[in-house]
């Protein structure tokens, strides 16, 4: 009888023990909670609110489970020490977990893995990165370690993407919330999102995806941080553009149907774009090392400081267009130029 109730006290103790860590399971499930649940599920598990903050229109809050030394923690053993900070910013959350439990750090990562979780460089010995971006669907793991005070805290920052959108997407704008391949991928699936590298010059490339393919919605997101392929450097609508894929067949698409929400689309001509801005516009000639860039400068209805428009001509070919460092479109029609708009560049942050 003894015996028994000794077996099921190390029974009690070991699950309490690992109760208070946070798995992987239980950190995805929390991103989807509103704040006071997350937190009566925190308190369950011993943690306990040490520090606050707000940071302009974002709320951090710090959490800690330090357990007490007991005469159950083997002889020579220390408590595992661990730490949670939950960011709260305009209804979305992001959980950064901290253990200082290697093996407990690997099985989460393990347990990500199989429910989806993949990191593109993972395993390249020729790669050593700060950290290891997990991605699936709208989910990102990043995966680092981090020394504090000579201790190794083995981190996981995990968050879930709110995608704002309607069944249907409705402007060139809303595409800037797709911050990653994988969230492309996730919301047009796979069949009609492909890598590619963009080719700047000779040398200057980059890492981008291409969405809807020689379609008249094709849109290239080009990614600052070419490893996980994600962070947006720019996004290019419509236009001829160099890619490593191309083999020379594609058809250029004139039009493209995605269109800002001033009505500016790629495709349209020069009279259009005057008539939309209700004032002239600048742009750089032949001789000029942008040919067809507008000047952020040109006022009117159109704002062009956060965007780039790129116009193309159907019939400039000539010496005069090729000394011309600067245009404007009044007269460029009355000379009879058949500009029109080639390329609008996006920038994120806009």
């Amino acid at each position: 009888m003894i015996r028994i109730l000794l077996f099921f006290c190390l029974i009690s103790v070991t699950a309490m023990v690992h109760s208070q860590e946070l798995s992987a399971d239980k950190l995805l499930d929390m991103l989807s909670l509103n704040l006071p649940k997350a937190e009566s599920q925190l308190v369950n598990k011993k943690y306990s609110l040490y520090s606050s903050r707000l940071n302009s229109d974002s709320i951090l809050r710090y959490y800690a489970y330090y357990p007490a030394k007991t005469g159950h923690t083997k002889k020579g053993a220390e408590p595992v020490s661990r730490k949670l900070l939950i960011y709260n910013f305009n209804r979305t959350f992001k959980y950064t977990y901290q253990t200082a439990s290697k093996i407990e750090f690997g099985n989460i990562i393990k347990a990500l893995k199989k429910k989806g979780f993949h990191c593109y460089y993972e395993m390249d010995s020729t790669i050593k990165p700060a950290s290891y971006v997990y991605q699936y669907q709208d989910y990102t793991a990043e995966a680092s370690i981090q020394k504090q005070n000579d201790t190794a805290w083995y981190t996981i920052a995990l968050d879930k993407k709110i995608l704002q959108v309607d069944k249907e997407l409705h402007f060139a704008e809303d595409l800037l919330q797709f911050t990653s391949h994988e969230y492309l991928e996730y919301y047009f699936g796979s069949e009609n999102v492909k890598k590619d590298v963009y080719f700047f010059g000779e040398k200057d490339v980059a890492s981008c995806s291409v969405l809807l393919k020689n379609t008249d919605r094709q849109v290239i997101f080009v990614w600052s941080e070419a490893l996980n392929n994600r962070k947006i450097n720019s996004i290019l609508i419509g236009g001829q553009h160099k890619l490593k894929s191309l083999s020379g067949d594609e058809k250029f698409i004139v039009e493209n149907k995605w269109s800002l929400k001033c009505g500016l689309r790629a495709g349209m001509p020069l009279y259009d774009l005057r008539s939309m801005n209700q004032k002239n516009i600048s742009f750089c000639g032949g001789y000029a090392p942008n040919p067809g860039l507008v000047f952020p400068e040109s006022t009117g209805n159109i704002d062009f400081r956060n965007k780039d428009v790129i116009l193309g001509c159907m019939n400039c070919d000539d010496d005069q267009f090729q000394a011309t460092k600067l245009m404007n479109a009044d007269n460029a029609m009355k000379d009879g130029r058949m500009f029109f708009v080639l390329t609008i560049v996006l920038y994120p942050g806009l």
